[in-house]
């Protein structure tokens, strides 16, 4: 009963906050729809009252936001959500919080059977370790679902690059080039390509949509294109040859990152291995000496060491899976 009631507690609390959240981001987004009408409204009446500040032209893929802006995409950067990719994710973002948090409750109701006789340590592991385990799982979630867009950007990147080229060189302007690998690339490039060409159709410079195509994808290799084409864009001169050599270094790096996985193959399919084998191997005890295997949930002890094998599991998994993302880096 005393875990029942601490379990539904921690859920009224975590209901608690996400409601405190959604309210914040409520009132700052009306906050900013105040201001911005204000600032509008004070341009119409009076639009002589305001100064007048040069305009520095600068080459520059960094743009200022708004305070109330910032503040959000660091509320929402604290679990790991990215709000300009968010309609990239395969699911909606706000369904991934309260999935993790109801795989949260489960870890910590398996956890907590076995030791049901410690209040102390069922009450660390209610308030202290509940809140650690659900941020962990939701930044995995997130991260994982940008990682694996990324690798598809990257790994597309040189053919996009190439069609550019090839365009620019027969004499194709920059704008019906970046729509011709909009119209013949696979997702996700085609829909990246097709916003910036769209952007640019519209009117929008192409400094400007370049910038904002790095800040949302946020690789490296989207920022050396976006300064080649802004440089080339403002200073002239052929940019063929600049990025050939861009599609040439980013085709090493992929080719450095494939024969990285071929490298620590045997690593992962031992730790496939290892993972699996304990399932298995309690599947063929379970059939042929099933009163053996019972113990481990029938009894109070049994149900300790089977929680610690599984705790001591999951440390080793995520110790190999660690060691093998760092090397592939």
């Amino acid at each position: 009963m005393i875990i029942n009631e601490l379990i539904f507690l921690f859920a009224i609390i975590i209901v608690l906050l996400a409601l405190a959240g959604v309210l914040l981001v409520s009132i700052l987004q009306s906050y900013d729809r105040q201001q911005k009408l204000q600032m509008r409204v004070q341009d119409v009446v009076a639009p002589g009252d305001r100064p007048l500040k040069p305009v520095v032209e600068e080459i520059s893929l960094t743009h200022k936001v708004s305070r109330v802006q910032a503040l959000k995409e660091r509320a929402a950067g604290f679990i790991g959500v990215d709000l300009s990719q968010a309609e990239t994710y395969p699911i909606k973002w706000w369904l991934v919080p309260p999935l993790t948090l109801a795989l949260t409750i489960v870890i910590i109701i398996m956890a907590s059977h076995p030791l049901s006789g410690d209040t102390v340590i069922i009450f660390l592991l209610t308030y202290l370790a509940s809140p650690v385990i659900w941020l962990v799982l939701t930044k995995f979630v997130f991260n994982w679902f940008t990682n694996r867009r990324n690798a598809k950007l990257l790994e597309q990147f040189p053919d996009s690059l190439n069609t550019i080229v090839r365009c620019v060189r027969v004499g194709i302007p920059i704008g019906e080039a970046l729509r011709t690998v909009a119209r013949d690339a696979q997702e996700p490039t085609k829909t990246e390509f097709n916003i910036l060409a769209d952007k640019v159709s519209i009117g929008i410079p192409l400094d400007v949509s370049l910038r904002e195509l790095s800040q949302r994808i946020k690789l490296t290799e989207y920022q050396f294109f976006a300064t080649a084409l802004t440089l080339q864009a403002r200073s002239g001169g052929g940019i063929t040859q600049t990025l050939e050599t861009l599609a040439e270094v980013i085709r090493k790096r992929v080719g450095l990152k494939a024969r990285g996985y071929a490298l620590t193959a045997e690593a992962r399919t031992s730790a496939l291995i290892l993972s699996v084998l304990p399932f298995v191997a309690g599947a063929a005890i379970f059939v042929m000496q099933r009163p053996y295997i019972t113990m481990l949930f029938a009894t109070k002890s049994g149900e300790s060491v089977l929680g610690v094998a599984i705790l001591l599991m999951g440390i080793g998994m995520g110790t190999i899976q660690y060691m093998i993302s760092n090397v592939l880096k």
